[in-house]
C-alpha cells in the first residue's frame, strides 16, 4: 500500500465524499489489512452516519493490530461513551492519559462522567485534580457542572466563576448563567446567557444565526414596528419562551416568528403573533430580529417563568374531535394517560432525566386495571421497543404525530399525561393540560426550587422529584402510582 491511497481516502472523506472514502479505505485495507489509520478513520465515518455500533468494530480491530494507535483509542472511548457504556468508556480515556496525560482529555474524561450521571465521582477527581492544577479552567467547569447536577448552584457559581477567572471563556459565561438561572437570580444571568451565541463556542455548543438583514433588537421601542424571532436551541425552548410573545405585541409591535417546522403550527396559535414560519422570510421587511431565548434580557419583566395569559397555545379544534373520538373507541371507560419517558438525545443530561422503558412500565403494571396507557414519544423507537411496549401495557403513538400540532390535539383529549423533562411536558403545560412531570432535582433551572410541587411555568403541572440526579426512578413511580390509585378512589367512591 502506498501512503498516496491512503492521503487519497483522508481526502476524500475531508470534501464530504464519504462513499469515495469508504470505497477508498476499503481499497487501501485491501492491499494492508492492518492499516490502523484506515481502520480508525471508517470508524469515524460509521460515527458521522448514525452507525456507532458499526465504528465500535473498525477501532476494536484497529486496536488489535497497534493496541497503542492513541486515535482509535480516543474514538473509541468516545463512541462507548455516546452508546451509553460509561464503564468501557472510561477504561479507554484512562487507557489514553496513561500513554500521554493532557489536561484537556483528562476534562473531556471527567465530563463524560457528568453526562454519564456518576456526578459523585466526577466532582471528586475534579476537585482533586483542580487542587494540583489550579489554573485548569475546564476542570473548574467540571466542578460547576457536577455540582450544579447536584443541586448545589451556588457550589456551581463559585467553581464557574473560578474558570472565568482563569480564562474568560464564553462556555464559563454560558455555564454561570445557568446556575445564575436556578438560583432565580434572572437580572443577572441574561447578559451571561448571551454567550451561548459566542463564536468561540464548539458548533455543538452553541447557538448559531445566519446574518439577517435587518438590525438586532436591542431594547428599542416596538410600537409600530415589525420584529421577526428566531426560534432556537430544542423544542421545549421555544414552546416555554413563546409566552414572551404577547408582551411584546402588547407594546404594538407586529411580531412573526421563526421555528422549528414541526412546531409551527403550535406555536402559530401564541396570543398577538401574526405569522409562524419554518424559515425565515428574507424578501419581507422587519425593522429588528432576535433570538427567541434574548427577550428577557431587553424586557422588563425578565422572569423567564411569568405568564400573561394562560393557557398560552392552542391546540387545533379538528384534530382534537379526531382524537377524541378514536379514543373513546379504544380505551372506552377506562382512564386516558399519556406517558413520555424520554428527551432528546442531544441534551447534556439526557441519560440523567430519561427513564428506561423497562421502569416506565412500572405505570402499566399498576394501574393498567384503571387505564390505559399511550406513548407520546416520537422518537424512532426500534422493533423491539415497540413490542415490549405493546406487551408491558403502553400503545405507541409516535407514528401518529406527524408534528406538534398532533401530539397538542392528542394531549389535551388525554384525561393525564406524565412525562419527564421534554418537549411533551413543555407543550402540554402550555395547554393547560392535567400534567405530572418527573423530575431529578438540579438538572433544569426552569422547574423551581426542587421538592416544590408546584410549577410557575405551567400552573396545570404537578411537579414529582427524585432525591437526585443519580439513581433509579423506580421508588417515585412507585409513589406517583399509590398518589394515582388513592386520588383515583377518593373520586369514584365521591
Amino acid at each position: 500500500m502506498s501512503r498516496a491511497d491512503l492521503l487519497a481516502a483522508v481526502q476524500a472523506e475531508e470534501r464530504g465524499d464519504l462513499e469515495a472514502a469508504v470505497a477508498a479505505y476499503a481499497n487501501v485495507l485491501e492491499q494492508q489489512p492492518d492499516c490502523v489509520e484506515a481502520l480508525s478513520n471508517l470508524g469515524a465515518i460509521c460515527v458521522r452516519a448514525g452507525q456507532p455500533e458499526e465504528a465500535l468494530n473498525f477501532y476494536t480491530q484497529a486496536l488489535s493490530h497497534q493496541p497503542g494507535f492513541r486515535p482509535a483509542r480516543l474514538n473509541l472511548a468516545r463512541t462507548l461513551a455516546q452508546l451509553g457504556r460509561p464503564d468501557e468508556a472510561d477504561m479507554h480515556y484512562r487507557q489514553a492519559l496513561a500513554q500521554e496525560a493532557s489536561p484537556a482529555l483528562q476534562v473531556e474524561r471527567l465530563q463524560q462522567l457528568v453526562t454519564a450521571g456518576r456526578l459523585q465521582q466526577a466532582c471528586a477527581e475534579a476537585e482533586t485534580a483542580c487542587a494540583s492544577s489550579p489554573e485548569e479552567a475546564g476542570l473548574w467547569q467540571v466542578v460547576g457542572n457536577a455540582r450544579l447536577y447536584q443541586n448545589q448552584p451556588e457550589a456551581a457559581e463559585a467553581a464557574y466563576r473560578r474558570a472565568l477567572e482563569i480564562e474568560g471563556s464564553a462556555r464559563a459565561r454560558a455555564n454561570l448563567a445557568m446556575t445564575l438561572l436556578a438560583q432565580g437570580r434572572f437580572d443577572e444571568a441574561w447578559p451571561y446567557y448571551e454567550a451561548r451565541h459566542d463564536s468561540s463556542l464548539l458548533a455543538h455548543d452553541a447557538v448559531r444565526f445566519t446574518e439577517y438583514p435587518w438590525p438586532r433588537w436591542q431594547g428599542e421601542a416596538l410600537a409600530g414596528k415589525r420584529i421577526l424571532l428566531m426560534g432556537e436551541q430544542g423544542l421545549g425552548d421555544q414552546i416555554q419562551f413563546a409566552r414572551f410573545i404577547e408582551p411584546l405585541a402588547a407594546s404594538g409591535a407586529h411580531v412573526e416568528l421563526v421555528c422549528r417546522a414541526g412546531l409551527r403550527c403550535l406555536l402559530g396559535s401564541a396570543p398577538g403573533l401574526q405569522a409562524c414560519h419554518a424559515e425565515a422570510p428574507m424578501a419581507e421587511h422587519f425593522d429588528y430580529w432576535s433570538p427567541l431565548l434574548s427577550l428577557p434580557l431587553h424586557l422588563d419583566d425578565k422572569n423567564p417563568l411569568r405568564t400573561w395569559q394562560y393557557p398560552y397555545l392552542q391546540a387545533d379544534a379538528g384534530k382534537r374531535q379526531h382524537w377524541r373520538k378514536q379514543l373513546a373507541e379504544w380505551a372506552g371507560q377506562k382512564k386516558k394517560i399519556g406517558v413520555a419517558w424520554r428527551g432528546a438525545a442531544g441534551n447534556a443530561s439526557n441519560r440523567m432525566r430519561s427513564i428506561a422503558t423497562e421502569e416506565i412500565l412500572e405505570l402499566p403494571r399498576r394501574l393498567g386495571a384503571q387505564a390505559m396507557f399511550f406513548s407520546l414519544q416520537k422518537d424512532d423507537a426500534s422493533s423491539g421497543e415497540l413490542d415490549q411496549l405493546c406487551r408491558g401495557g403502553i400503545i405507541p403513538l409516535g407514528d401518529m404525530q406527524q408534528d406538534f400540532s398532533d401530539t397538542a390535539a392528542l394531549a389535551c383529549e388525554l384525561d393525564l399525561i406524565i412525562a419527564v423533562d421534554t418537549s411533551v411536558a413543555h407543550a402540554a403545560g402550555a395547554l393547560g393540560c392535567s400534567l405530572h412531570i418527573l423530575l431529578a432535582p438540579g438538572l433544569e433551572w426552569r422547574w423551581g426550587k426542587p421538592g416544590s410541587p408546584h410549577s410557575e411555568l405551567y400552573p396545570s403541572a404537578r411537579l414529582h422529584w427524585k432525591d437526585s440526579a443519580e439513581g433509579s426512578w423506580n421508588p417515585l413511580l412507585s409513589k406517583l402510582c399509590e398518589e394515582l390509585a388513592r386520588v383515583w378512589a377518593q373520586n369514584s367512591s365521591a
